[in-house]
């Protein structure tokens, strides 16, 4: 019984190496991933010295710093953050051994491999209540990562029936162990689909050897409602972070490209894949939004492009397939990658409605103007007090940016600080917030955001976000926000608040690490700052005096940067209407007047709000947006003799023509 079972997976996984081709993998991998060999080379050497550092991309808790355990003790954090635990413990970094010795040959690669399976085995048993070492989500990743290194190692007969069966029979442990620590919240969670994809594959793998007690078919049934639960109909995962968007779209990759007769699961992938090309900046990087780091998304588009077939994922990965990706394919993936057209898509900007987050750009060039905006429910504990937030890349460069995560330490103030709003691009009243952290993971108070209000017209974009939240006073405050936005690389932003009172307002805006900001005279129309980055500048005007701050920002978990927070503050009485603008060097700003019907006065600034941005003698664009509703009077404006009903709008003059974009009736 015992060796009929061995001799079927043996031929399984025979079959499967054969059309994986594993000798042409290995030599596409030193032609066209260099780079990648050498580090993975690095690395492996490193893990042979029982020597770690967590630097991958999709590292969920990376640390850069290298730590050395001379006892492989795998409970024990040399840096006192339990997430080093976790991440030593999912075992994704034991593939770098694999790699490194189908590159040399060397058999030393694949005898440490064993001997940290081995070690595991022995020294982590599987109990009832778990440990630091065998939490759920962390069993699920690296029985996922533990399959792969199997079914490629039985395949080349390097491991024997003992050894395979020894790491089988943890597995099934495993197993049994998460089918009995499931717990109901797992189904609207990322640890969930780590669970039950690492149980569906090693089904279809090694179903031998796992448990015939109806796991796998439970896992099949609660992976479907699992992703029916999380994954939205807009593609975007409604935990609000697109670190973990990624590892669920990645954990689904793993297994549809052995599954792949689930149409349902390739439906998933689409969409989220579709969201992760949209929302992906001009230098190809995941901005930072919630608990996320700045991370290049081209390896998960590539691998969107093969399991898909579509060539809008190939536009935007990388030319030719990356070795993770090529590692995971085989030669049908890398030939199928390669023979796919690259397509560029046909939108520019993605309304994700249902988790109220914005992504436009000017082109797919990465030269690109690109603009990310924020207000949606809070998701689930990675959620950020964001609510109104804007990221902007000008030229391809980041300007404004989210703060980062940083840490997830429970008593590191850091934490707390890049959770709350101060930390991202909005208004703040009286110092408070309508997000409250308390601690890591809890929030003591959060805003109820409104649905975002979306839409183009040729090059312009035009937005309203709005939330209500309770100061710590009690007070309530209705927090609206609009920006217009046009496509040569202009913004207007107007923040309207309503608090009932007297009040102070902060606004804040954070720069990228890279900005430099330069002071400017107060001019008449508020230009104060210039800010730089490499060669591309912006000005940025304000309708008060912003003021210059350093800060912190975290680009990747556990690592921090100095940069500049400017912020304006101003005093209220009830409601306050203002606003911020960006543009090119060069860019001129004016104030225009707009006339209501019947009035020879222009109407005042708080009532609409309008800006001429001048680009030549030939050129400008004039953005106008109304504030109040026009209750009394005529309905009917008029904007350098151009009549206009609407609530805002754009209009385009150019050597003496002049387009008007109506965005908002």
């Amino acid at each position: 019984m015992q060796d009929k079972r061995f001799d079927s997976l043996k031929r399984r996984a025979k079959e499967y190496m054969s059309q994986y081709d594993a000798a042409y993998v290995t030599e596409y991998m030193e032609k066209n991933c260099r780079e990648e060999r050498m580090a993975v080379l690095k690395q492996a050497d490193r893990i042979l010295q029982q020597e770690f550092v967590f630097e991958d991309k999709w590292d969920m808790e990376p640390c850069s710093i290298p730590y050395k355990l001379d006892n492989m003790v795998w409970d024990y954090s040399p840096n006192g953050d339990p997430e080093w635990v976790y991440m030593l413990n999912r075992h994704e970094y034991l593939h770098k051994l694999f790699l490194a010795y189908c590159f040399t040959k060397e058999k030393k690669y694949i005898e440490k491999l064993k001997w940290y399976l081995e070690h595991w085995i022995s020294t982590n048993p599987i109990m009832p209540e778990g440990t630091e070492a065998t939490r759920t989500i962390d069993t699920g990743i690296r029985c996922m990562n533990w399959q792969i290194l199997l079914i490629q190692m039985i395949g080349r007969g390097l491991l024997d029936q003992k050894e395979a069966e020894s790491v089988l029979e943890s597995m099934k442990r495993q197993f049994d162990y998460m089918g009995s620590r499931y717990m109901e919240k797992y189904s609207l969670s990322n640890w969930g689909v780590l669970q039950t994809t690492a149980i569906c594959q090693g089904y279809l793998w090694f179903k031998e050897y796992l448990p015939e007690n109806g796991l796998e078919q439970w896992a099949w049934k609660e992976l479907k409602h699992q992703t029916e639960l999380q994954v939205l109909s807009d593609g975007s995962h409604w935990e609000q972070s697109m670190m973990y968007h990624i590892e669920v779209l990645l954990a689904l990759m793993k297994l549809f490209s052995n599954s792949g007769d689930k149409k349902w699961l390739l439906k998933k992938i689409h969409g989220m894949s579709r969201y992760v090309l949209y929302g992906a900046a001009p230098d190809h990087c995941q901005i930072a939004q919630c608990d996320s780091d700045v991370t290049d998304v081209r390896d998960v588009l590539v691998k969107a492009a093969v399991l898909t077939g579509d060539g809008r994922y190939k536009y935007g990965g990388y030319k030719t397939m990356d070795l993770d990706s090529a590692w995971l394919f085989g030669r049908i993936g890398i030939h199928r990658y390669e023979e796919l057209k690259a397509i560029k898509p046909e939108f520019q900007s993605m309304n994700a409605a249902d988790t109220g987050n914005i992504y436009f750009r000017s082109g797919w060039t990465e030269d690109s103007h690109f603009t990310y905006l924020k207000c949606g429910s809070l998701g689930s504990s990675h959620g950020h007090a964001d609510l109104t937030h804007i990221s902007l890349y000008y030229n391809g460069r980041p300007f404004l940016i989210d703060s980062g995560r940083y840490s997830y330490r429970e008593k590191e103030p850091l934490r707390v600080l890049l959770k709350s709003a101060q930390a991202h691009n909005v208004c703040v009243v009286d110092d408070d917030s309508h997000g409250r952290p308390a601690g890591s993971w809890r929030y003591e108070s959060f805003g109820q955001c409104m649905k975002n209000y979306y839409r183009e017209e040729g090059p312009v974009r035009y937005v309203e976000m709005a939330y209500h939240g309770t100061l710590s006073s009690g007070s309530h405050c209705l927090i609206f926000r609009k920006i217009m936005a046009v496509d040569c690389g202009l913004w207007l932003i107007i923040n309207d608040i309503c608090c009932t009172g007297n009040h102070q307002v902060k606004e804040y805006y954070h720069l990228d690490e890279s900005v430099e900001a330069v002071s400017l005279a107060f001019e008449e129309v508020g230009r104060q700052w210039e800010l730089k980055n490499g060669g591309e500048r912006m000005n940025m005007w304000g309708s008060g005096i912003f003021q210059f701050r350093k800060c912190l920002v975290s680009s990747r978990y556990n690592q921090l940067s100095d940069s500049i927070c400017l912020v304006k503050e101003s005093g209220f009485t009830d409601r306050n209407t203002d606003w911020t603008c960006f543009g090119g060097a060069g860019v001129q700003l004016k104030d225009v007047a707009v006339l209501q019907s019947g009035n020879p006065m222009p109407a005042d600034h708080e009532t609409v709000t309008a800006k001429e941005f001048v680009l030549s003698e030939q050129e400008s664009w004039i953005l106008l947006v109304w504030n109040r509703e026009t209750f009394c009077g005529g309905k009917l404006y008029k904007c350098r003799d151009m009549q206009i009903y609407a609530k805002a709008a754009a209009i385009h003059c150019k050597e003496g023509k002049r387009t008007l974009y109506r965005l908002r009736i």
